[in-house]
């Protein structure tokens, strides 16, 4: 199979096709962003406020779960609209990180490229090679 054959099957059999910016991945993006912002306000409320640490690990770890759910279940219907909510949840992190708080926004801008780099091998890189396993027996 030529090598350019092989980069346009995806697993399913059907051909895949290239990344281009459709309007569901524009409203995922503006969803992720969303998302974002309103989880960092309320990191930073209970930052503010007087609670136990252990509020304050679980306001942190939502980021990663507000991320990474919603992010892989809608990366399995579409992969790009995935990629939009990853990175508009990540985009969303800079404008907070110079204009509330640096290190709340730091933190989910940096979280959500490194959770963006996994799925994005996961869907990528991963899917294809087993597809080109699975097509070679």
């Amino acid at each position: 199979m030529p090598n350019e054959d092989r980069k346009k099957i995806n697993p399913l059999g059907k051909e895949d096709p290239e990344f281009k910016i459709d309007i569901g991945t524009i409203v995922f993006t503006i969803i992720g962003a969303v998302v974002s912002w309103i989880n960092m306000l309320i990191i930073l409320v209970y930052q503010l406020g007087d609670y136990e640490s252990i509020v304050m690990i679980m306001a942190y770890l939502s980021i990663i779960f507000t991320i990474i759910i919603p992010g892989v279940i809608i990366g399995i219907k579409n992969r790009f609209w995935g990629y939009g909510y990853l990175l508009g949840f990540a985009l969303a992190g800079i404008p907070f990180m110079f204009l509330v708080d640096l290190f709340i926004g730091g933190y989910t801008f940096v979280t959500a490229m490194f959770i963006f780099i996994i799925m994005w091998l996961i869907f990528w890189k991963v899917w294809r090679s087993l597809a080109m396993m699975k097509r070679k027996t």
